[in-house]
């Protein structure tokens, strides 16, 4: 092989490449932002400020029905055809408006509900709520152009805006912390997708008027049935997955302390950070390739370069992280956070299963098998919950790691069953 030809030609190593310079970036900012919260609002607010996090990461997926990968997915099919992607985006933005107005609705009207189910009875911060129901369409517009430019990918100006949006949102974030506290970190997270529309926009306005026609937009639905199965995929999955992770934290709460359960809040951060190496590969390189894809020997093919290239830099990286989680923690937090050092050995175990299982499944979203997802994804979920509950009266929060990691072991024997077919014989079309 010619490896510098290869290296110059390979996508997934650009896309990784890429990646990585943002990763380092955002790890340098999240160092900063990290070290404010828990100096200036704590363990407790930390746990709060995910608990806000978990709200947003549902409703910018339910903002276009949770049809972002289907949009990559024929996006990147029908990138060419002007006339197909007029309808793809004339249906996607009815869905935004169905969304948006059901989002309001429950956010605005429900505010006092959700207030006491993700902050608690004692805590009265039900305005964000009502602040995030005025955001949704900023949301919508955000998953729509972030789709976009996974669709076509377009790695370069992906990790451009994404360094931008990392710099000024840390800015955002500590300076209405400073001035206002919890109350101005929790502001600064609710209002954060305005400005990622403004920077979106700025940036990338000549590759959104090449694609999206906004004159030609009509109120129609012929996608509807294509994106239909991708929503059904995403809404149930992001709604369980968050509300579980609000569920957890509300249980080590109960259970142990709210400091621990902002330290593990704070794992989870450092877990999001690291884990950022390789997430852009997914929707940016392994959907549009998968979905390509219609025969077992290729896709094994596949997956072995996957795993060939990212697998011992995901492993070297997490080594690093294992071995230096003291100095981690010292430097993004303060001294109240140094008790979840004993967390990492599980949360990185678990991590790097996860990672080895999600490039196996991202075949179910490619191929549009719904129930196979669905019904992995909810396992996951519910084994994780079930797990913590058990192992959260024998090892206290540690026990909730462990269940990331015991949970994640069975996730992965569950999809090599579901995909025994296309991993072991003959080839086989698909």
């Amino acid at each position: 092989m010619n490896l510098p030809s290869f290296i110059k030609n390979s996508l997934l190593l650009k896309v990784t490449s890429a990646n990585a310079v943002l990763v380092l970036v955002r790890m340098l900012f999240s160092l900063i932002s990290q070290k404010a919260l828990a100096i200036l609002v704590g363990a407790e607010g930390i746990a709060m400020v995910g608990s806000l996090k978990n709200v947003l990461s549902f409703f910018e997926q339910f903002s276009i029905l949770g049809t972002s990968d289907g949009l990559v997915k024929y996006i990147s099919e029908f990138k060419d055809d002007k006339k197909q992607l007029n309808h793809l985006f004339s249906t996607v933005f009815v869905f935004s408006l169905i969304a948006c107005v059901m989002s309001f609705v429950i956010l605005f009207f429900g505010s006092g509900v959700l207030n006491n189910l993700v902050f608690g009875i004692n805590k009265d911060y039900g305005f964000i709520f009502k602040i995030l129901a005025f955001i949704i369409p900023f949301m919508g517009l955000n998953c729509i152009m972030y789709s976009l430019l996974n669709g076509l990918s377009a790695y370069k100006l992906f990790s451009k805006i994404g360094l931008i949006i990392v710099v000024t949102s840390t800015l955002i974030i500590v300076l209405l912390t400073l001035k206002f506290g919890l109350t101005g970190s929790l502001i600064a997270i609710a209002t954060i997708p305005v400005l990622q529309f403004i920077i979106y926009t700025i940036t990338s306005t000549k590759i959104y008027n090449t694609y999206i026609k906004l004159k030609k937009l009509s109120f129609n639905l012929n996608f509807k049935n294509q994106l239909l199965s991708y929503s059904l995929m995403a809404v149930t999955v992001v709604f369980f997955i968050n509300i579980t992770d609000v569920a957890i934290r509300n249980l080590i709460e109960n259970k142990v302390s709210i400091t621990d359960a902002g330290q593990w809040t704070a794992m989870r951060s450092i877990s999001r950070v690291y884990m950022q190496f390789t997430a852009a590969i997914f929707p940016l390189y392994i959907l549009p390739m998968y979905a390509k894809i219609n025969n077992s020997l290729d896709f094994r093919k596949e997956v072995k370069k996957i795993y060939k290239m990212l697998l011992p830099l995901l492993v070297f990286g997490m080594s690093l992280v294992f071995i230096f989680k003291e100095l981690i923690i010292k430097a993004l937090y303060t001294n109240e956070f140094l008790g979840m050092a004993t967390l990492f050995k599980w949360q990185l175990s678990g991590d790097l299963i996860k990672f080895i299982a999600f490039v196996l499944s991202y075949e179910f979203i490619a191929k549009k098998q719904i129930g196979y997802f669905i019904f992995t994804e909810l396992f996951s979920v519910l084994m994780f919950y079930g797990f913590s509950v058990y192992f959260i009266d024998i090892y206290g929060t540690e026990g909730v790691v462990f269940a990331h990691f015991v949970r994640y072991i069975l996730f992965f024997c569950l999809v090599l069953f579901l995909l025994r077919h296309k991993l072991i014989g003959s080839n086989k079309m698909f």
